[in-house]
This record gives structure tokens, C-alpha cells and sequence, in this order.
């Protein structure tokens, strides 16, 4: 998810690189290329094949001030990338029918507006087909939350009645806000905290011990310092935002070997039974029966005779890029997190990830 320091990015060059598992000099030197051209003080990245990591790799500062290296289990914002770990849990719940991804999501969040709209449901908020609006990016207010809520739902109840964007099911609209609704509805058919339900459904049981909400307040080890490039030029420490408001759309922290592991449990793993797998694969429609480019969280990319390549989804918040992928016929999986991003002009990163680095390890 982007955010008001959709304003701003991150820098510097320098600093060390490890590699836990196989080496692969060209893809270590292209986490030093990344750096250098999108000035990332930090940047990691990791495959997954058949489940087993066979390269991971970490390059430059985690921070810049105290010159700590940046190393393969540094926690990392991974904005949008949080999306695919919110679905995972809400069809964890689903298979065994604590949330019904096709019933009116109402009928855990009842405070919703318009209810004589249409039914939203948990598989269009997957698919952003549901009508909730997207943050105004141009209101640092509404991109920028700077207040700690204690629960989802309080931070929720600022948005629950705004309008609809469109009846649901009927287009397209990407939306973060959308997510916040499904973790508030997770975590109350779970009957505990988005927090605790993430922890018993997703990450303990894959034994993703990096991956965890990026809790403002508390002290986390290993938790990067954040960073932006802004327009004129100078990297400097992000702009403040409060993550509790948005956990489930762009919360969370991870780092690469947990996204690429995560990425070949949900697709290829036992986390999620065969109904909900092939839930998380298909693209989601529209009532005219249009592609929304979106399956069950991940974003799903074709060739030109519309064969699905891969899956895969990106993110950018206040100091960090992400990105994760799986390919469904090779059953390769990876990830790569940078912490900073750009305030003005496009980095180079997500091309680097979504082309470069898969094309080393066909």
C-alpha cells in the first residue's frame, strides 16, 4: 500500500552482503545494483524452490545512522505485501467455516455503510471488487495515520460509513481500506486479535518467525530503521505513520526468506485444502463477468495467450518496497524487500524483482 510518503523514498550505498544458503554472485550483485541506482540503504531477497531456500541474500544498512548491517533476518515493512498473509488467514478460517467468503461480510462488520447497496464479501474485498474506497493520497490526514489505536475496529470506525465507490461486484477498486475490513472480520470470527489469529493460522504453524505486525510502540528486535528519498534528492528517516490502523492492507513487517516460504505454503503447501487453494488461484470477476486482474489477494499476471505465469503482489509504504511471487509451473517462489522508497520518480526495483531476479534462477 502506498502512503503519503508516496512522497518519498531512500539511500546511500555501501555496506555488506550475506547469503544464507547456495551462492549466487549475480544475484548478490543484483541487490548492490538496486541500491545503487534506486540509493535503497537496505535490500534482501530470497527464492524458494520446492519449498527449500536456495539463495537468500542481504545488502547494505538496516541503519544508517548506527552503520548496522543489513542481514537476511532484519525485520522489514512490507506494506502491501501484508494483503496475501490477510487473505491466507480469512481462507484458513474459511475452510473450516468460521467465515464465509461468499456471505455478506456485515454480518461480522455490521458498521459498514449502505448496506442496501449490495453484499460485500470477503472474496470481493480479495478481488477489489467491493465498492470500499481507497486512502486519498493527496490528504496526508487520510494517507498518514499518526494516532495508535488498541483495535481494529477503533481505527476502523473513523471509515466504516463512508459511501461506497461503486455497488458491489460491479468493478474494479483497488482498495486497502477494504483489507482493514477483512482483518476485522477475521479476527472476529477467530475470536482474537488480528494479531493473535495471524500467529495460531499463518505464521506459527510455518514457523514464519519474522513476519509479525509492525506494533508502533512496542521494541522489536531486528526491526529496521525506515527511509525515503525525497524530492530534493536527500535521504532522510521516513515520515512518521502509525501502523495499527492498517495491519491486514499494509501493516506487517517480514523479510524475504518468510515471504518466498510463505508464497510456496499457500500455493503449493498444506496450510490451505485443496477448495481454498483453488479459491486463491482463480481470478476474480465482476457481475459482467470482467477480469479484475485479482485473485483470492495476489494479483494475477498472464501471457499473451492467457495462460497465467505467476502470482504475485507489491507494496510500498513509508520506507519500504516489497514484492513477492509464485510461479505456478516451475514452483518458484521469492520475495524482495527494500526499507525505503522514492517521494518523486520510479525506481527500478520492482522491475528488478518481478523480471531480473526470476530470470536468474529459471
Amino acid at each position: 500500500m502506498k502512503s503519503i510518503v508516496l512522497m518519498l523514498g531512500a539511500a546511500l550505498a555501501g555496506a555488506s552482503l550475506s547469503s544464507a544458503c547456495a551462492q549466487s554472485p549475480d544475484a548478490d550483485a543484483l541487490l548492490e545494483e538496486i541500491r545503487e541506482i534506486d540509493r535503497i540503504p537496505g535490500v534482501m531477497a530470497a527464492v524458494v524452490r520446492d519449498g527449500a531456500i536456495i539463495w537468500s541474500g542481504a545488502a547494505g544498512f538496516a541503519d544508517l545512522e548506527s552503520r548496522t548491517a543489513l542481514t537476511t533476518r532484519t525485520r522489514m515493512r512490507i506494506g502491501s505485501v501484508s494483503k496475501p498473509l490477510t487473505a491466507a488467514l480469512a481462507l484458513r478460517l474459511a475452510q473450516d467455516g468460521r467465515l464465509d467468503i461468499d456471505g455478506d461480510i456485515r454480518n461480522l462488520v455490521p458498521e459498514l455503510a449502505e448496506p442496501e447497496a449490495g453484499v460485500i464479501t470477503a472474496r470481493r474485498i480479495a478481488g477489489h471488487t467491493s465498492g470500499i474506497r481507497q486512502y486519498d493520497f493527496t490528504s496526508i490526514e487520510d494517507a498518514n495515520n499518526f494516532m495508535f489505536y488498541p483495535a481494529l475496529d477503533a481505527a476502523l470506525a473513523r471509515v466504516a460509513g463512508d459511501p461506497l465507490v461503486h455497488v458491489p461486484g460491479t468493478d474494479f477498486h483497488y482498495s486497502s481500506i477494504a483489507f482493514n475490513v477483512l482483518g476485522v472480520a477475521a479476527e472476529r470470527a477467530a475470536g482474537r486479535s488480528f494479531d493473535a489469529a495471524m500467529t495460531e493460522e499463518i505464521t506459527r504453524p510455518l514457523g514464519l518467525h519474522d513476519t509479525l505486525i509492525d506494533h508502533p510502540l512496542e521494541i522489536i528486535e531486528r526491526r529496521t530503521r525506515f527511509y525515503t528519498l525525497f524530492p530534493d534528492g536527500v535521504v532522510r528517516n521516513t515520515i512518521w505513520r502509525d501502523s495499527s490502523d492498517y495491519y491486514p492492507s499494509g501493516g506487517m513487517l517480514s523479510t524475504a526468506e518468510d515471504l518466498a516460504r510463505f508464497a510456496h505454503a499457500v500455493f503449493a503447501g498444506d496450510l490451505i485444502d485443496p477448495a481454498m487453494q483453488e479459491v486463491l488461484r482463480t481470478e476474480i470477476t465482476t457481475s459482467a463477468g470482467e477480469g479484475s486482474g485479482y485473485a483470492f489477494g495476489w494479483q494475477v499476471v498472464r501471457d499473451e495467450t492467457g495462460r497465467v505465469t505467476h502470482y504475485e503482489h507489491g507494496g510500498e509504504t513509508n520506507g519500504a518496497y516489497a514484492y513477492i511471487r509464485f510461479d505456478p509451473d516451475s514452483g518458484l517462489a521469492l520475495a524482495m524487500i527494500g526499507n525505503a522508497n522514492h517521494a518523486v520518480g520510479e525506481p527500478v526495483f520492482f522491475e528488478y524483482a518481478s523480471e531480473r531476479l526470476p530470470a536468474l534462477f529459471d
